[in-house]
Parts: C-alpha cells; sequence; structure tokens
C-alpha cells in the first residue's frame, strides 16, 4: 500500500501535489545556504560555474515571489564574498550595482529566463517526431480550475521573450 503524500524529492527535484515550482525554488534556496555555509573558502573562490548552480533552472515557471527570493539570496551571498568596503575609514555597505560589478555577471533571475529560452530553441530545433518537443507543442484537453491561473512554463517563456524583443 502507498502513502499519500504533500510532495516528495525524484531525481533531486521537489515533485508537489499541485505541482507548485516554488516548493522546488525554496528547496534550492535552502540547499545552497547550506552548501554555501560548508563551502564557504572554495564559494570565494569563484571557482564554481553558475552553470552548476542553476542546474535544471530552465524548467523552472518563476512568479514574482520567487524572483524576489533567488535575487535576495544572490545578494546576500555576494555581501559575505565581498564584504563592506572601506571609505574614509567608515565601513560602508556595498550597493547592489556594484555587487553585481564586481562579479561582472547578470544576475540569476536573467540567467535562468536566458535559459529558459535557449532550452525553448533547442526543442523547437529538434526533430518534430521527438518527444520534449511534442509534449512542449501539445494542447493538452480539459479546461483550466476557477480562479487566477497558475503560471505555465510557456507563457513565461513568451513574455521573457517579447522583453528581449525576439521575434520568432
Amino acid at each position: 500500500m502507498f502513502k499519500s503524500v504533500d510532495s516528495c524529492k525524484y531525481l533531486g527535484t521537489v515533485i508537489s501535489k499541485r505541482n507548485n515550482t516554488s516548493v522546488e525554488v525554496n528547496a534550492r534556496l535552502i540547499m545552497a545556504n547550506i552548501a554555501y555555509c560548508g563551502l564557504q573558502n572554495r564559494m570565494k573562490s569563484r571557482n564554481i560555474s553558475r552553470n552548476i548552480k542553476t542546474y535544471g533552472a530552465e524548467t523552472w515557471v518563476l512568479s514574482k515571489q520567487d524572483e524576489h527570493c533567488l535575487s535576495v539570496f544572490e545578494r546576500k551571498i555576494f555581501w559575505r564574498i565581498y564584504g563592506p568596503v572601506t571609505d574614509g575609514g567608515r565601513w560602508q555597505i556595498r550597493t547592489h550595482q556594484e555587487l553585481y560589478q564586481l562579479c561582472g555577471e547578470n544576475d540569476n533571475v536573467k540567467f535562468c529566463k536566458l535559459s529558459k529560452l535557449r532550452w525553448a530553441g533547442h526543442i523547437i530545433h529538434q526533430d518534430e517526431h521527438d518527444l520534449s518537443r511534442r509534449v512542449l507543442l501539445s494542447e493538452p484537453g480539459g479546461k483550466r480550475p476557477r480562479g487566477r491561473p497558475r503560471l505555465r512554463w510557456e507563457d513565461g517563456v513568451k513574455e521573457d521573450a517579447a522583453k528581449l524583443g525576439c521575434r520568432n
């Protein structure tokens, strides 16, 4: 007999009953915080690429709250790595712009969105019989539940592409 649960971890990804990716984002933030504290000296060396940190992010459907949580966590880690700066004998916390200039990269939310667009382009250019392409282009039957519609991956891709000015 199987036990009914609200969420479970399958192949490293948290799957919830309502298919809510906020659970996955929060789980990743908790794991990242634990990993950072354990590997603090290695993380400061900047040898770990962003691709490793955001593995699987191209499949996430990020809400505004998820984006905010990712940005807050990223800035918290940057402040730990780079620390405050002295200006004329006064200690001063670095601004967000200073932190992003020091690391020389876009923020993680932009990186996740670009990864999502890259993945969508990869799927679209695959053979028409490929499973991932058929799943992306399929139209599921039925109707959506009452209330505010849940975020869909495809809608996020279209919105991100429109913001970047992509035509197709």
